[in-house]
C-alpha cells in the first residue's frame, strides 16, 4: 500500500497465496520469478509465462526473516539465509531495489537504513531495516514507544509481560492492532508479519524521485 501511495502500480508476488492483497498478485516463487526477469521478454502469468507489454521499474524483495532473528542469532535455526542470494539477482536485473529485513539481518545487509514506527507517529515500533542500490535519506529519530501496541504471537490478548510500574502489555486485538499498524484490510495472521505502508510509501517517495531524476538525467 505504502508503494502504491508513493505512486507505484504495484504487483505482488509470494509462494503463498494473499486472499486479502488488495493489488494485482502472482503466487509465485520470488526467486525464479527474479530469475525469469533475466530472460528478455518473459513475465508470470498464472501458470504461465509470456510475453509482455510493461517492464518493472523497481523491484522490493523481503526475504523470509525467520533465520535473521534474535532467537536464531542466539540458538540457531533451519530456515534458510537468502539474503545474498536476493541480492545477487536483483543486481543482475539491473533495476533500483529495496531489501526489507528484521534488525537480527544487519551483518548480512549492505547499509541499510533503520525505520520504526515511532518516527512516522504510528503506536507501533516495528524496527525493520531497508537496503536500497540508490541514495535514500534517513527520518528523524523518534523516542522509543512507552506504551506499543504488541502486534505479535497469538491472537488471544494474552499478557506478554508485567513492566516495572506493574503495569501489564497485552497482546493486541485485531483492531487495535490494524489501527496502530496503519492497515485495515488484514486478518491478523496477516498482519503480524506486515509492515506498516507508512515505511513503504517513505521509501516509495524518493524511490519515484529518484526514478524521475535518472530518466531527466
Amino acid at each position: 500500500m505504502g508503494y502504491h501511495r508513493a505512486g507505484f502500480e504495484v504487483v505482488g508476488v509470494d509462494i503463498k497465496p494473499q486472499l486479502n492483497y488488495p493489488f494485482q498478485f502472482i503466487q509465485a516463487d520470488a526467486l525464479e520469478f527474479t530469475e525469469r526477469l533475466l530472460e528478455p521478454g518473459k513475465a508470470w502469468q498464472g501458470t504461465a509465462w509470456y510475453t509482455p507489454e510493461v517492464s518493472f521499474d523497481a523491484i522490493h524483495a523481503s526475504p523470509p526473516c525467520q533465520s535473521y532473528t534474535t532467537m536464531s542469532n542466539r540458538w540457531g535455526s533451519d530456515y534458510p539465509e537468502l539474503i545474498t542470494e536476493t541480492r545477487e539477482l536483483l543486481d543482475a536485473t539491473g533495476l533500483p531495489y529495496v531489501i526489507k529485513n528484521v534488525p537480527g539481518a544487519l551483518p548480512a545487509m549492505r547499509n541499510p537504513v533503520r525505520l520504526v514506527g515511532e518516527s512516522f507517529g504510528l503506536r507501533v515500533h516495528r524496527a525493520r531495516l531497508f537496503e536500497t542500490n540508490w541514495p535514500i535519506l534517513v527520518p528523524f529519530p523518534a523516542p522509543k514507544q512507552k506504551d506499543p501496541v504488541a502486534v505479535y504471537g497469538k491472537n488471544d490478548q494474552r499478557r506478554l509481560w508485567t513492566r516495572t510500574d506493574g503495569s501489564e502489555l497485552r497482546a493486541a486485538t485485531l483492531e487495535e492492532g490494524s489501527e496502530a499498524m496503519g492497515i485495515d484490510w488484514m486478518d491478523w495472521d496477516e498482519l503480524r508479519e506486515a509492515i506498516p505502508p507508512a515505511f513503504t510509501e517513505f521509501i516509495g517517495t524518493q524511490l519515484m524521485a529518484h526514478l524521475k531524476a535518472t530518466v531527466a538525467a
